[in-house]
């Protein structure tokens, strides 16, 4: 039922690239990628981006972060928290429409985490 989540969230959202469930160190639960870059490149530096973002909204006192785009200018970086433990990773190219990957992933939620059994 998992992969089939993330295969069908993949799948549906033109212009994805890596959909990827990481844990909080980094290390990737289950991914779908059709992408030059991997999903093991972005899950080395993974755990030090989320020790950074952590520090810069405790020291903005925003609370802490649930959902992040970062336009990196040929490529879109999404991250989505799911709990404290695991993340959405994705990366979609610069025509995908992000929010049609947002409304899978809000549709599909209750059920990666009761997959990942963290309702």
């Amino acid at each position: 039922m998992f992969k089939k989540i993330i295969r069908s969230i993949f799948n549906s959202v033109e212009g994805l690239k890596l959909f990827a469930i990481f844990d909080k160190d980094g290390i990737i639960v289950d991914k779908e990628e059709d992408s030059e870059r991997t999903a093991e490149e972005l899950a080395a530096e993974f755990s030090s981006v989320l020790r950074y973002i952590d520090k810069v909204t405790t020291y903005l006192v925003t609370g802490k972060m649930e959902k992040m785009v970062i336009d990196c200018g040929k490529e879109i970086f999404y991250l989505h928290k799911l709990n404290k433990f695991y993340y959405i990773v994705a990366l979609l190219d610069r025509n995908a429409i992000i929010g049609k990957l947002r409304f899978y992933i809000k549709y599909f939620e209750q059920d990666l985490k009761r997959e990942l059994d963290i309702d």
